[in-house]
Order: structure tokens, then C-alpha cells, then sequence
């Protein structure tokens, strides 16, 4: 669910794995929603990584976006090894390094060693009575908020 206070607007998102038989893969779906209305404003279909429909109640359908159009922005992170042992990549390098040379079991492997490994340190913590200590984000009411939200660094 992506919502915005500031307008009201939300949409539930659902990304489809493809089906068993037939049927296409890469589908999303989405409603538009306003807080004053319970019915969607319009639905939006189509592929995450292709063209999306804009769909409203009496039927018409538009071109919501074609993300075939959209320029490629290569993602800006630290290389490994001035990444933190709990970082993303780092954690899961072994299970994309194996992904990508298409070797299943052996990312089969690190994906269940780091899940065991992740298991058995909220296992101590539980057993110590600790909290995970969020560094990142902090709790307000029942949401969790980015410690430094994008609209503070784009000042």
C-alpha cells in the first residue's frame, strides 16, 4: 500500500507471479483510491516492466506509462567492502553472485545459511530479552519513518 498524507491519495499494489499454466508474468495491478471516496478512482493494469493501463469505471482505458520509455538509472551504492557486515548486498551477495551465473543450488545454499544465520541471532535476542535496535527508522504510532526522509536531503 503507497499512501500520501498530504493528499489523501493511496493505491494497494499487487505485483502477480505468473501462473502455472498460461497467463502473462511481470503483472501488476493497482486501485487509486481518495479517502473521501470507498470506490476506486480508476484501476491501473498491466506489466511492472511495460506498458501500464489506466483503467476508469465506464470502461475507457488509457496509457498510464510505458516504462519500456524510461531512461535506465544505474543505482549509486558503496562498493562491499565499505558496506556494513548487515548490509543488503553484502548479506546477500553470495545467494546474487550464484543467481547470476545460474547456479540455483548453490544460492539455494547462502540464501539458507543467511536465513539460519538471521534465525539463530533473533533466537539470542529473544532469549536475552533484547530489541533489534532500528538505526534507520523509528516508530510513530503504528508507521515506521525514514530517520532522514528524502524531502530533508533534497533541501
Amino acid at each position: 500500500m503507497i499512501s500520501c498524507q498530504k493528499t489523501g491519495y493511496s493505491a494497494p499494489i499487487e505485483f502477480h507471479c505468473k501462473p502455472f499454466y498460461g497467463g502473462k508474468k511481470h503483472r501488476i495491478t493497482a486501485d487509486i483510491m481518495h479517502t473521501s471516496n470507498r470506490k476506486p478512482l480508476f484501476k491501473i493494469e498491466g506489466e511492472w516492466n511495460g506498458v501500464m493501463y489506466k483503467k476508469s469505471e465506464n470502461g475507457e482505458s488509457e496509457v498510464f506509462i510505458d516504462t519500456t520509455t524510461l531512461p535506465i538509472v544505474k543505482k549509486r551504492v558503496r562498493s562491499l567492502d565499505v558496506q556494513a557486515d548487515n548490509e543488503s548486498r553484502r548479506l546477500w551477495r553470495d545467494v546474487t553472485t550464484n543467481l547470476k551465473s545460474r547456479n540455483i543450488d548453490a544460492a539455494t545454499a547462502a540464501k539458507r545459511k543467511l536465513e539460519d544465520k538471521q534465525r539463530a541471532e533473533a533466537k539470542e535476542r529473544k532469549e536475552k530479552n533484547l530489541q533489534w535496535q532500528q538505526r534507520l527508522f523509528h516508530l510513530e504510532g503504528n508507521l515506521w519513518r525514514y530517520n532522514t526522509p528524502l524531502s530533508s536531503r533534497l533541501t
